[in-house]
Protein backbone atom coordinates (compact mmCIF):
# COMPACT_ATOMS: atom_id res chain seq x y z
CA UNK A 1 0.00 0.00 0.00
CA UNK A 2 1.15 3.21 -1.00
CA UNK A 3 0.20 6.82 0.24
CA UNK A 4 2.25 10.03 0.47
CA UNK A 5 2.33 10.21 4.56
CA UNK A 6 2.11 7.79 7.07
CA UNK A 7 1.41 8.56 10.57
CA UNK A 8 2.12 6.21 13.41
CA UNK A 9 -0.07 7.08 15.85
CA UNK A 10 -4.00 8.89 16.37
CA UNK A 11 -3.23 10.46 19.80
CA UNK A 12 -4.59 14.43 19.00
CA UNK A 13 -1.06 15.20 17.48
CA UNK A 14 -1.14 12.21 14.97
CA UNK A 15 -5.41 13.15 13.97
CA UNK A 16 -4.58 17.00 13.62
CA UNK A 17 -1.74 16.47 11.11
CA UNK A 18 -3.47 13.99 9.75
CA UNK A 19 -6.81 16.03 9.13
CA UNK A 20 -4.89 19.06 7.88
CA UNK A 21 -2.38 16.86 5.01
CA UNK A 22 -5.98 15.25 3.84
CA UNK A 23 -7.20 18.51 3.37
CA UNK A 24 -4.90 19.46 0.89
CA UNK A 25 -5.05 16.60 -0.93
CA UNK A 26 -2.51 14.06 0.57
CA UNK A 27 -3.36 10.19 0.46
CA UNK A 28 -2.62 9.74 4.32
CA UNK A 29 -2.70 6.61 6.55
CA UNK A 30 -2.85 6.65 10.33
CA UNK A 31 -1.82 3.88 12.23
CA UNK A 32 -3.12 2.97 15.42
CA UNK A 33 -2.58 -0.20 17.81
CA UNK A 34 -5.42 0.31 19.92
CA UNK A 35 -9.16 -0.99 19.00
CA UNK A 36 -10.20 2.40 19.75
CA UNK A 37 -8.86 5.86 19.54
CA UNK A 38 -8.45 7.73 22.43
CA UNK A 39 -7.95 4.82 25.36
CA UNK A 40 -6.19 4.12 27.07
CA UNK A 41 -4.88 7.76 27.94
CA UNK A 42 -3.74 8.76 31.02
CA UNK A 43 -3.89 12.86 31.28
CA UNK A 44 -5.46 15.47 33.72
CA UNK A 45 -7.35 17.35 30.62
CA UNK A 46 -6.58 20.88 30.81
CA UNK A 47 -6.37 22.40 27.62
CA UNK A 48 -6.36 26.25 27.18
CA UNK A 49 -9.47 28.06 25.94
CA UNK A 50 -7.70 30.74 24.00
CA UNK A 51 -5.50 28.56 22.39
CA UNK A 52 -8.25 25.85 21.28
CA UNK A 53 -9.28 29.62 19.59
CA UNK A 54 -5.95 29.77 18.01
CA UNK A 55 -6.18 26.37 16.61
CA UNK A 56 -9.67 26.45 15.23
CA UNK A 57 -11.04 24.01 17.51
CA UNK A 58 -14.80 24.69 19.14
CA UNK A 59 -15.17 22.95 21.76
CA UNK A 60 -17.36 20.29 22.24
CA UNK A 61 -19.16 17.79 24.38
CA UNK A 62 -16.10 16.56 25.23
CA UNK A 63 -15.97 19.82 27.78
CA UNK A 64 -16.56 18.87 31.03
CA UNK A 65 -15.07 22.01 32.99
CA UNK A 66 -13.89 25.55 33.10
CA UNK A 67 -11.16 26.62 34.92
CA UNK A 68 -10.92 30.36 36.17
CA UNK A 69 -8.25 30.06 38.28
CA UNK A 70 -5.48 28.08 40.46
CA UNK A 71 -4.67 27.27 44.19
CA UNK A 72 -0.95 26.44 44.82
CA UNK A 73 -0.14 24.38 48.13
CA UNK A 74 3.52 25.01 48.94
CA UNK A 75 4.47 22.11 51.69
CA UNK A 76 3.46 24.40 54.31
CA UNK A 77 -0.14 23.52 53.10
CA UNK A 78 -0.91 27.61 53.20
CA UNK A 79 -2.66 27.79 49.90
CA UNK A 80 -1.78 30.99 47.40
CA UNK A 81 -5.21 31.71 45.32
CA UNK A 82 -4.48 33.43 41.78
CA UNK A 83 -7.04 34.14 39.48
CA UNK A 84 -8.70 36.72 37.01
CA UNK A 85 -12.17 35.82 37.82
CA UNK A 86 -12.54 34.73 33.33
CA UNK A 87 -12.49 31.14 32.22
CA UNK A 88 -8.76 30.17 31.51
CA UNK A 89 -9.19 26.44 30.19
CA UNK A 90 -11.41 23.83 29.89
CA UNK A 91 -11.32 20.72 31.16
CA UNK A 92 -12.01 17.74 28.98
CA UNK A 93 -12.93 13.92 28.34
CA UNK A 94 -9.18 13.28 26.42
CA UNK A 95 -11.22 9.88 25.25
CA UNK A 96 -14.02 11.81 23.42
CA UNK A 97 -11.76 14.94 22.07
CA UNK A 98 -9.23 12.63 20.12
CA UNK A 99 -12.20 10.28 18.59
CA UNK A 100 -13.76 13.87 17.54
CA UNK A 101 -10.02 14.60 16.25
CA UNK A 102 -9.79 11.29 14.66
CA UNK A 103 -13.60 11.60 12.94
CA UNK A 104 -12.22 14.97 11.25
CA UNK A 105 -9.23 13.70 10.09
CA UNK A 106 -11.36 10.55 8.65
CA UNK A 107 -13.99 12.79 7.17
CA UNK A 108 -11.24 14.85 5.69
CA UNK A 109 -10.13 11.84 3.52
CA UNK A 110 -7.80 9.85 5.84
CA UNK A 111 -7.42 6.32 6.47
CA UNK A 112 -7.87 5.05 9.79
CA UNK A 113 -5.86 1.71 10.61
CA UNK A 114 -7.19 0.77 14.13
CA UNK A 115 -5.45 -2.58 15.86
CA UNK A 116 -3.04 -2.07 13.75
CA UNK A 117 0.86 -2.04 15.36
CA UNK A 118 3.96 -0.77 14.21
CA UNK A 119 6.81 -2.90 14.10
CA UNK A 120 9.52 -1.52 12.20
CA UNK A 121 10.52 1.30 10.10
CA UNK A 122 12.76 1.32 6.75
CA UNK A 123 14.30 4.38 5.50
CA UNK A 124 15.44 5.09 1.94
CA UNK A 125 14.72 6.79 -1.11
CA UNK A 126 11.00 5.28 -0.33
CA UNK A 127 10.23 4.93 3.22
CA UNK A 128 8.28 2.25 4.90
CA UNK A 129 6.32 1.34 7.82
CA UNK A 130 6.10 -2.25 9.00
CA UNK A 131 2.90 -3.22 10.54
CA UNK A 132 1.27 -5.76 11.98
CA UNK A 133 -2.58 -6.35 12.75
CA UNK A 134 -3.76 -5.58 9.35
CA UNK A 135 -4.61 -6.72 6.05
CA UNK A 136 -0.94 -5.31 4.84
CA UNK A 137 1.97 -5.16 6.23
CA UNK A 138 4.32 -2.75 5.05
CA UNK A 139 3.03 1.11 3.96
CA UNK A 140 5.17 2.96 1.89
CA UNK A 141 5.19 6.54 1.52
CA UNK A 142 7.03 9.65 0.73
CA UNK A 143 6.69 11.06 4.43
CA UNK A 144 6.39 9.23 7.93
CA UNK A 145 5.35 11.09 10.80
CA UNK A 146 6.07 9.78 14.20
CA UNK A 147 3.28 10.82 16.71
CA UNK A 148 3.05 7.40 18.84
CA UNK A 149 3.87 9.04 22.54
CA UNK A 150 7.00 9.27 24.73
CA UNK A 151 8.22 6.21 23.60
CA UNK A 152 8.04 6.14 20.53
CA UNK A 153 9.30 3.20 18.52
CA UNK A 154 9.76 6.13 15.47
CA UNK A 155 11.73 8.17 17.15
CA UNK A 156 14.19 5.61 17.99
CA UNK A 157 13.88 3.38 14.87
CA UNK A 158 14.95 7.03 13.05
CA UNK A 159 17.92 7.71 15.77
CA UNK A 160 16.25 10.34 16.87
CA UNK A 161 16.02 10.35 20.59
CA UNK A 162 18.95 12.25 22.25
CA UNK A 163 18.35 11.17 26.00
CA UNK A 164 15.42 8.85 27.67
CA UNK A 165 14.42 11.11 30.66
CA UNK A 166 10.58 11.34 31.88
CA UNK A 167 8.32 12.13 34.64
CA UNK A 168 6.39 9.60 35.65
CA UNK A 169 3.09 10.24 36.38
CA UNK A 170 -0.43 8.42 38.67
CA UNK A 171 -3.95 9.25 38.52
CA UNK A 172 -7.05 8.47 39.19
CA UNK A 173 -10.53 9.37 39.16
CA UNK A 174 -12.56 10.26 42.61
CA UNK A 175 -15.03 12.18 44.69
CA UNK A 176 -13.55 15.30 45.82
CA UNK A 177 -14.55 17.85 47.93
CA UNK A 178 -12.93 20.78 44.98
CA UNK A 179 -14.18 23.75 43.34
CA UNK A 180 -15.74 23.39 39.73
CA UNK A 181 -13.20 26.50 38.48
CA UNK A 182 -10.08 25.64 40.00
CA UNK A 183 -7.00 23.56 39.75
CA UNK A 184 -5.82 22.83 42.75
CA UNK A 185 -1.63 22.20 42.71
CA UNK A 186 0.54 20.47 45.47
CA UNK A 187 3.90 21.13 45.93
CA UNK A 188 6.20 18.79 48.09
CA UNK A 189 9.21 16.32 47.47
CA UNK A 190 7.64 13.89 49.97
CA UNK A 191 5.06 12.95 47.51
CA UNK A 192 6.30 14.50 44.24
CA UNK A 193 10.15 15.11 44.05
CA UNK A 194 10.69 16.94 40.87
CA UNK A 195 6.84 17.48 39.95
CA UNK A 196 3.82 18.42 41.42
CA UNK A 197 0.34 17.23 42.36
CA UNK A 198 -2.95 18.13 41.78
CA UNK A 199 -6.60 18.20 41.83
CA UNK A 200 -9.11 19.22 39.09
CA UNK A 201 -12.57 18.26 38.97
CA UNK A 202 -13.70 16.74 35.75
CA UNK A 203 -17.54 16.55 35.10
CA UNK A 204 -18.85 14.41 38.32
CA UNK A 205 -15.65 13.19 39.44
CA UNK A 206 -12.30 14.55 40.62
CA UNK A 207 -8.69 13.69 38.77
CA UNK A 208 -5.82 13.60 42.07
CA UNK A 209 -2.54 12.31 40.42
CA UNK A 210 1.18 13.57 40.40
CA UNK A 211 4.14 13.16 38.84
CA UNK A 212 7.55 12.04 39.91
CA UNK A 213 11.21 12.20 38.77
CA UNK A 214 12.06 9.23 41.04
CA UNK A 215 10.22 6.29 42.84
CA UNK A 216 7.13 4.84 41.88
CA UNK A 217 4.10 6.77 40.85
CA UNK A 218 1.61 4.55 42.20
CA UNK A 219 2.64 4.08 45.40
CA UNK A 220 3.48 8.09 45.98
CA UNK A 221 -0.48 8.97 44.23
CA UNK A 222 -1.46 6.24 47.67
CA UNK A 223 0.38 8.52 50.15
CA UNK A 224 -1.09 11.86 48.39
CA UNK A 225 -4.81 10.84 48.85
CA UNK A 226 -4.43 8.68 52.22
CA UNK A 227 -1.86 10.94 54.25
CA UNK A 228 -1.42 13.97 52.89
CA UNK A 229 -2.98 16.69 55.94
CA UNK A 230 -5.20 18.34 53.06
CA UNK A 231 -5.90 15.74 50.60
CA UNK A 232 -6.55 13.29 52.16
CA UNK A 233 -9.43 14.94 54.05
CA UNK A 234 -11.31 16.10 51.13
CA UNK A 235 -11.55 12.40 49.10
CA UNK A 236 -14.88 11.57 49.79
CA UNK A 237 -15.03 8.26 47.85
CA UNK A 238 -13.70 5.20 46.30
CA UNK A 239 -11.39 5.06 43.07
CA UNK A 240 -13.76 4.81 39.75
CA UNK A 241 -10.40 4.54 37.57
CA UNK A 242 -6.96 4.90 37.66
CA UNK A 243 -3.72 5.19 34.91
CA UNK A 244 -0.16 5.60 34.87
CA UNK A 245 2.15 7.55 32.18
CA UNK A 246 5.06 9.34 31.15
CA UNK A 247 5.88 12.81 30.27
CA UNK A 248 8.70 13.38 28.10
CA UNK A 249 11.66 15.82 28.73
CA UNK A 250 11.48 18.77 26.66
CA UNK A 251 14.37 18.71 23.91
CA UNK A 252 14.60 15.51 24.27
CA UNK A 253 14.62 14.69 20.62
CA UNK A 254 15.29 15.62 17.59
CA UNK A 255 11.83 15.99 15.95
CA UNK A 256 12.99 15.72 12.24
CA UNK A 257 15.94 13.65 10.03
CA UNK A 258 15.23 13.33 6.48
CA UNK A 259 11.56 12.26 5.16
CA UNK A 260 10.75 11.56 9.14
CA UNK A 261 9.12 13.75 11.43
CA UNK A 262 7.86 13.58 15.00
CA UNK A 263 4.62 15.40 16.60
CA UNK A 264 3.57 16.07 20.05
CA UNK A 265 4.64 13.93 23.30
CA UNK A 266 6.83 11.58 20.49
CA UNK A 267 8.84 14.76 19.76
CA UNK A 268 8.96 15.99 23.22
CA UNK A 269 6.79 19.04 22.54
CA UNK A 270 5.51 19.85 26.17
CA UNK A 271 5.43 22.60 28.41
CA UNK A 272 8.58 22.45 30.51
CA UNK A 273 7.26 23.52 33.79
CA UNK A 274 3.73 21.62 33.98
CA UNK A 275 4.55 19.03 31.07
CA UNK A 276 1.34 20.02 29.56
CA UNK A 277 1.42 19.22 25.67
CA UNK A 278 -2.22 19.91 24.17
CA UNK A 279 -1.41 22.83 22.72
CA UNK A 280 1.67 22.62 21.78
CA UNK A 281 1.34 19.21 20.22
CA UNK A 282 -1.51 20.63 18.21
CA UNK A 283 0.43 23.43 17.20
CA UNK A 284 3.52 21.83 16.05
CA UNK A 285 1.60 18.80 14.59
CA UNK A 286 0.40 22.04 12.26
CA UNK A 287 3.72 23.32 11.56
CA UNK A 288 4.60 19.72 10.69
CA UNK A 289 1.71 19.58 8.30
CA UNK A 290 2.72 23.11 6.21
CA UNK A 291 6.07 21.79 6.17
CA UNK A 292 4.83 18.42 4.33
CA UNK A 293 2.73 19.88 2.01
CA UNK A 294 5.55 22.37 0.93
CA UNK A 295 7.79 19.65 0.46
CA UNK A 296 5.52 17.28 -1.15
CA UNK A 297 3.79 19.19 -3.76
CA UNK A 298 7.58 21.09 -4.64
CA UNK A 299 8.44 17.57 -4.85
CA UNK A 300 12.00 18.85 -2.47
CA UNK A 301 12.10 16.93 0.40
CA UNK A 302 14.54 19.33 1.93
CA UNK A 303 11.59 21.42 2.88
CA UNK A 304 10.87 18.82 5.78
CA UNK A 305 13.91 20.92 7.12
CA UNK A 306 11.38 24.50 7.29
CA UNK A 307 9.54 22.17 10.64
CA UNK A 308 12.08 22.46 12.66
CA UNK A 309 13.12 26.31 12.42
CA UNK A 310 9.46 26.63 12.58
CA UNK A 311 8.54 25.23 15.49
CA UNK A 312 12.04 26.79 17.37
CA UNK A 313 10.88 30.07 16.54
CA UNK A 314 7.18 29.62 17.97
CA UNK A 315 8.33 27.76 20.69
CA UNK A 316 12.12 28.08 21.34
CA UNK A 317 11.99 30.79 24.55
CA UNK A 318 9.00 28.26 25.86
CA UNK A 319 11.49 25.19 25.58
CA UNK A 320 15.03 26.25 26.56
CA UNK A 321 14.07 29.35 29.54
CA UNK A 322 11.19 26.91 30.58
CA UNK A 323 13.61 23.58 30.75
CA UNK A 324 15.94 26.07 32.49
CA UNK A 325 13.44 27.33 35.56
CA UNK A 326 12.44 23.42 35.60
CA UNK A 327 15.88 22.28 36.41
CA UNK A 328 16.29 25.38 38.95
CA UNK A 329 13.06 24.37 40.80
CA UNK A 330 14.17 20.45 40.91
CA UNK A 331 16.65 21.77 43.04
CA UNK A 332 15.16 23.28 45.87
CA UNK A 333 13.90 22.33 49.08
CA UNK A 334 10.74 22.09 50.65
CA UNK A 335 11.52 25.01 52.72
CA UNK A 336 12.54 26.71 49.44
CA UNK A 337 9.23 26.00 47.67
CA UNK A 338 7.54 27.83 50.75
CA UNK A 339 9.11 30.34 50.36
CA UNK A 340 8.98 31.01 47.03
CA UNK A 341 4.89 30.72 47.08
CA UNK A 342 5.34 33.44 49.75
CA UNK A 343 6.53 35.66 47.49
CA UNK A 344 3.15 35.42 45.31
CA UNK A 345 1.60 36.62 48.29
CA UNK A 346 3.52 40.35 47.85
CA UNK A 347 1.57 42.79 45.81
CA UNK A 348 3.60 43.42 43.27
CA UNK A 349 4.63 39.69 42.48
CA UNK A 350 0.96 38.94 42.58
CA UNK A 351 0.19 41.79 40.32
CA UNK A 352 2.61 41.06 37.88
CA UNK A 353 1.63 36.98 37.48
CA UNK A 354 -1.81 38.04 36.83
CA UNK A 355 -1.03 40.87 34.38
CA UNK A 356 1.17 38.61 32.19
CA UNK A 357 0.22 35.23 32.80
CA UNK A 358 -0.66 33.32 29.18
CA UNK A 359 -1.93 29.90 29.67
CA UNK A 360 -0.21 28.48 26.60
CA UNK A 361 2.64 30.57 26.33
CA UNK A 362 4.79 30.68 29.35
CA UNK A 363 7.60 32.52 27.74
CA UNK A 364 6.18 36.34 28.56
CA UNK A 365 6.23 35.51 32.04
CA UNK A 366 9.26 34.22 32.17
CA UNK A 367 10.48 37.36 30.28
CA UNK A 368 9.11 39.69 32.81
CA UNK A 369 10.31 38.00 35.30
CA UNK A 370 14.11 38.11 33.59
CA UNK A 371 13.83 41.52 33.20
CA UNK A 372 12.57 41.93 37.30
CA UNK A 373 14.84 39.20 38.55
CA UNK A 374 17.52 41.97 39.79
CA UNK A 375 14.84 43.83 41.54
CA UNK A 376 13.50 40.47 42.95
CA UNK A 377 16.76 38.94 44.44
CA UNK A 378 17.68 42.04 45.76
CA UNK A 379 14.50 41.96 47.62
CA UNK A 380 15.40 38.48 48.88
CA UNK A 381 18.53 39.50 51.01
CA UNK A 382 22.09 38.62 50.21
CA UNK A 383 22.57 35.02 51.37
CA UNK A 384 19.36 33.98 49.61
CA UNK A 385 19.71 36.01 46.62
CA UNK A 386 23.26 34.51 45.92
CA UNK A 387 21.80 30.80 46.65
CA UNK A 388 18.85 31.00 44.04
CA UNK A 389 21.40 33.12 41.60
CA UNK A 390 23.86 30.09 42.34
CA UNK A 391 20.96 27.53 40.80
CA UNK A 392 19.99 29.20 37.99
CA UNK A 393 23.56 29.21 36.91
CA UNK A 394 24.35 25.86 37.62
CA UNK A 395 24.77 23.59 33.89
Amino acid sequence: MRVDVVIVGAGPAGCFVGKILAEHGLKVAIVEEHAEVGRPVCCTGIVGLEGLRELGIKPGKWALGKLRGAAIYPPSNNPIRLTRRKVEALVIDRASFDRSLANAATEAGATLLLKTRCVGLSLGSEPSVKIRGGEKNELRARVVIGADGPLSLVARRANLLIRSKYIKCAQVETKADVADDIAEVYLGRSFAPGFFGWMVKAGEVCRVGLGTATGNPKQLLEYFLFQHPVVSRRIEGGVFSQCVGLIPECLSRRIQDGAVLLVGDAAGQIKPLTGGGLYIGLSCAKMAAEAVVGAVESGKLEKLEDYQRAVMDRFGAEFTVGSRLKKFFDQMSDEDLDFLSQLLEREDIRKLVLENFDFDHHEKLFSVFLVKAPEILKSLGIRRALKYVKLLAKP
